[in-house]
């Protein structure tokens, strides 16, 4: 029997310790209890109670892409490893693991599956969901397979493949190589039935995890291209098409779980897309966000593009991946925009990525961690409180880099709405000025619940770290 994420919270977490202002009022709040499952209201994320979610999480990256394919290091004591993994993603206070899948993985000779790393694969979305994280299960690829120094589908799907490595500083320029676009475009004409074998992956893992506790869904492929094709005339047509069937297909095996869609892979430079939305329910609009001009006074004007295409196609929009190399000194800044400009919109999304491993795939060196799975200082960014469920309308977030203020405020429903509030960020504790309503900081560890004033039309919340 799995404990619940309660329990396991309170096994891994730190109380926050927190001084309330004149008028703001502490109470003993029963913490609600929800089914794992999400849907989608318009452009929100709705819980079983009705409340807005907010998704706010990691990828949990590029170690993933090559065997073991898994995103940290663990020796001969996996379950050791794994909880050490969790255990720190929920120190941040994260709520999601965008968590890739190759199908070299799963199926690494044609017909046989892999049942050792299904297995680990099984312990890892367990994990995530013992300490309240969701998951969204990512089929990952980058210039289609390591026969051309990426990941993704297996070599038995190419003919007389090169040998597989990953050792490329530069690899996306392969796709760009007439090797990797006739791959891709034997995939999208289903040229010798590839297509259909990849329908069949899916079909295993959707069967194995539509139900599990947890998985809110499945993205269907990572940054894909249109091989030989032009972008937009690929997007518009082809790739459409291609959503359009697997939309169709995933809710006809998997009616209660969501399609996370990905526009092709340029769009994440461009934040334009000629992508049609599929029809059907239970769709999200998963952009990539890598924009040109990566100033963080750019970041809200950038991402704003990003979420009017979601909001045309009147659903949430969760960014799947941005982030940058740890390497560079500009980066925790970046990332620090970034977070603050999802609050502002109203968008949800995973920060790429977090691997605890000494290997490196084709020299990136983008986690958050070091192998020994010590923050870095892009870290800082991730490591702030936000509302995780409110239970209200019109809600407005905001959070300012310079004095690491979280500021809500919503007009209440009745319900009672979670805010993140990782006791690591902020070791002297928390000031917080409530109006409104009173709350309860210490019943679930790592987070604030907040009841409103029967009388109450508007809830607002302030919070800062102590000094």
């Amino acid at each position: 029997m799995r404990r619940s994420a309660l329990v396991v919270l309170a096994m891994v977490a730190v109380t926050a310790r927190c001084d309330t202002k004149p008028g703001a009022r502490t109470c003993v709040i029963v913490p609600p209890q929800t089914d794992f499952r999400l849907t989608t209201s318009g452009t929100n994320f709705v819980d079983s109670l009705g409340r807005i979610v907010i998704l706010r999480g990691v990828d949990a990256g590029t170690r993933s892409k090559f065997a073991p394919f898994v995103p940290f290091d663990f020796g001969d004591d996996y379950e050791g490893a794994l909880a050490k993994y969790m255990d720190h993603a929920a120190s941040w206070g994260v709520d999601v693991f965008r968590v890739p899948w190759v199908w070299a993985a799963l199926e690494p000779t044609q017909g046989q599956d892999d049942a050792t790393w299904l297995g680990r694969f099984d312990e890892f979305i367990d994990a995530a969901w013992a300490r309240g994280i969701w998951t969204v299960l990512d089929f990952h690829q980058d210039v289609y397979s390591e026969n051309f120094c990426g990941d993704g589908f297996p070599g038995w799907t190419l003919t007389n493949p090169p040998a597989p490595h990953h050792d490329c500083a530069v690899w996306s320029t392969a796709y760009a190589t007439d090797p990797v676009k006739a791959a891709f475009d034997a995939f999208w004409s289903d040229a010798g039935g590839v297509q259909t074998a990849y329908f069949s992956a899916w079909d295993v893992m959707i069967a194995r995890y539509k139900d599990r506790p947890g998985v809110l869904g499945f993205e269907p492929i990572n940054e894909c291209s249109g091989g030989s094709q032009d972008d937009d005339t690929f997007s518009a047509t082809t790739l459409s098409d291609f959503y359009a069937k697997f939309v169709a297909h995933a809710r006809s095996l998997a009616p209660e779980s969501l399609v996370f869609l990905e526009p092709s892979g340029t769009s994440g430079v461009t934040l334009a897309t000629t992508l049609v939305r599929p029809p059907g329910d239970g769709i999200v609009f998963a952009p990539h966000f890598y924009p040109l001009d990566a100033r963080p006074e750019s970041v809200q004007d950038n991402l704003q593009k990003l979420q009017a295409i979601g909001a045309a196609w009147n659903v949430p929009t969760w960014v799947g991946e941005f982030g940058a190399t740890n390497l560079l000194d500009s980066t925790p800044a970046r990332m620090q925009a970034t977070w603050a400009a999802m609050d502002a919109l109203g968008v949800s999304g995973t920060e790429w990525e977090y691997s605890t491993a000494t290997e490196l795939w084709d020299a990136e060196s983008w986690s958050l961690t070091d192998a020994s799975g010590n923050d870095l200082p892009v870290a800082a960014a991730i490591l702030r409180p936000y509302a995780r469920a409110i239970a209200g309308t019109s809600p407005s977030m905001g959070f300012d880099t310079t004095t690491s203020t979280f500021s809500l405020a919503y007009a209440p429903t009745g319900g009672i709405t979670q805010v993140s509030l990782p006791a690591r960020a902020a070791p002297n504790g928390w000031d917080i000025a409530l109006e409104g309503a009173c709350c309860d900081a210490t019943t679930v560890p790592g987070q604030m619940l907040i009841q409103p004033d029967p009388t109450a039309t508007n809830v607002s919340l302030s919070i800062t770290p102590k000094n």
